[in-house]
């Protein structure tokens, strides 16, 4: 029985098979994303900031010291003198900090350029370097075996030249089976086995143009040197016995001193023979590794490396660079000299006070910060500064001197941060509150993540990155620590999708 449907029922099984369609597509196609809230990597500031609030003082004077030690070269001021902000005072010898900041600069300058040579790739000039390194290893290796058969041929002459000496000592002298004339048969017969088995292979590499044949003729050359050596050197110690020792002629004594020297010779110039060849093949097999390594695209690992190498040159010059700069004692203010406490030419310590000033403005911040926080803050940080009589102006300070004695307060260690600013409103006075805000750090343009998405796994900072349609965990590593994000200086890359949790 035929069922005939009306245009009405069909219409209706055509959107319920269309909406059944659309979820079970949704479900089985549905992004690994969905219900994650996710983030795009991108460049931007990555700022630390410490907050905290002080007070308003009159101002003290201020003591200043070099930072590190060093004979003073100059002084460029008396007491009484009117100095700015940023007016050198007094300078060190800059000797020795300028040779070592030369020397870290040209370390830099090499390791930027092995790094640019790995990821340009050789250039023309230096992959011929390479060429002609594994020709000329490729040389050295053929010399050796070029002269190895006139050594070879040598070292068989003396162990040829020892078995007939050794016959001529054994039928002159000791035709006999005593204890002596056995002795001395098997030394002949000894020296006429590795006489035999040193030709077998030297006879094989002379036809052969194989190296390793070269090289197995040369092993059993020294076996059989070593061995022909003991053996003459017995039969020498034969004729020293009972009646041979007056028997034998001191004469024929001397050849056979004589011939333990050749043999001994002859066994140095193959074993120096077989440490060269060595040598050689070694020297070939690292000019080939070094020529393949660095004509093959560069590793990634072998990128990481480099890029320390380079970074790690940057960092002492970096270093050297502010041990240059702690040579001049600056004026971190407007103010005016009033004690000076060093000559030309003594050895001025560190952080001991120099010289003292008293600035000219009359009002100082004094601030408590947080022993956590305090290593962060730095003289010379910018500083915001709002005051509670002035709710509608932000004023703008520099961090002045940092107390290196510690305040407990409440059983929690601070150190007092002086603050000084310029631009001081009119009513200012002693005592009002003053909420400041330090930027103890900050980059600009680096690449960043949020730090709620940072989670600790086995010990490393990890994200979960969605790449190629599925979500991974990636391993980064990070540099400055701001307020919001961390700065990231390897395992991710700007354009990345990161998962920051559930929506």
């Amino acid at each position: 029985m035929k069922i005939k449907l009306s245009k009405t029922w069909i219409v209706i099984i055509i959107i319920v098979l269309l909406i059944v369609g659309y979820y079970i597509s949704k479900s089985v196609f549905k992004s690994p994303t969905e219900g994650l809230a996710t983030e795009k990597v991108q460049k931007g500031e990555v700022s630390q900031e410490i907050s905290e609030t002080g007070s308003v003082k009159a101002t003290e004077e201020i003591n200043l010291g070099f930072k590190s030690v060093g004979k003073v070269a100059r002084i460029d001021v008396v007491v009484g003198d009117s100095v700015k902000r940023g007016d050198i005072l007094a300078e060190l010898d800059p000797g020795q900090a300028s040779a070592q900041l030369q020397s870290y600069k040209s370390a830099l300058d090499n390791a930027q350029s092995q790094y640019d040579k790995l990821i340009n790739g050789l250039t023309v000039a230096d992959l011929k370097i390479y060429q002609d390194a594994v020709s000329t290893a490729q040389q050295n290796l053929n010399h050796s075996y070029d002269g190895a058969l006139n050594t070879l041929n040598s070292a068989y002459s003396g162990i040829y030249g020892s078995y007939v000496l050794a016959t001529s000592i054994k039928d002159t002298y000791f035709p006999t089976t005593d204890t002596e004339g056995i002795a001395v048969s098997n030394v002949k017969s000894d020296i006429s086995a590795s006489m035999q088995d040193a030709k077998v292979y030297l006879d094989l590499a002379a036809k052969s143009p194989s190296n390793a044949d070269l090289d197995s003729a040369v092993s059993r050359m020294i076996a059989a040197l070593k061995s022909v050596f003991d053996d003459v050197r017995t039969m020498r110690e034969q004729c020293n016995q009972d009646i041979y020792y007056y028997q034998v002629t001191d004469a024929d004594k001397t050849l056979l001193d004589t011939q333990k020297t050749t043999v001994n010779t002859a066994l140095t110039n193959v074993t120096t023979l077989q440490q060269s060849i060595a040598s050689y093949k070694l020297a070939l097999q690292k000019a080939q590794d070094d020529l393949s390594s660095k004509s093959a695209s560069p590793r990634p690992e072998d990128i990481d490396a480099e890029r320390a190498q380079v970074q790690q040159a940057q960092a002492n010059v970096n270093l050297y660079q502010s041990q240059l700069n702690d040579i001049y004692l600056a004026s971190p203010i407007d103010g005016v000299i009033t004690k000076i406490n060093i000559k030309k030419g003594q050895v001025a310590p560190v952080s001991q006070t120099a010289i003292s000033l008293l600035s000219s403005e009359p009002f100082q911040i004094k601030v408590d910060i947080y022993e956590q926080d305090i290593v962060n803050v730095k003289v010379g940080d910018d500083v915001k500064i709002d005051l509670v009589p002035f709710p509608k102006e932000t004023f703008n300070g520099k961090v002045l001197s940092i107390d290196p004695a510690e305040t407990i307060v409440d059983n929690v260690v601070y150190y007092e941060v002086t603050v000084e600013f310029p631009d001081q409103p009119d009513g200012i006075k002693s005592g009002m509150t003053a909420d400041i805000t330090i930027e103890a750090n900050k980059k600009e343009n680096v690449v960043r993540v949020s730090k709620n998405a940072i989670a600790q796994i086995d010990g490393a900072e990890t994200v979960q990155v969605f790449r190629n349609g599925k979500i991974e965990n990636a391993i980064i590593t990070t540099g400055l620590e701001g307020n919001d994000y961390y700065e990231v200086t390897s395992g991710l890359n700007e354009g990345d999708i990161i998962i920051m949790g559930k929506q």
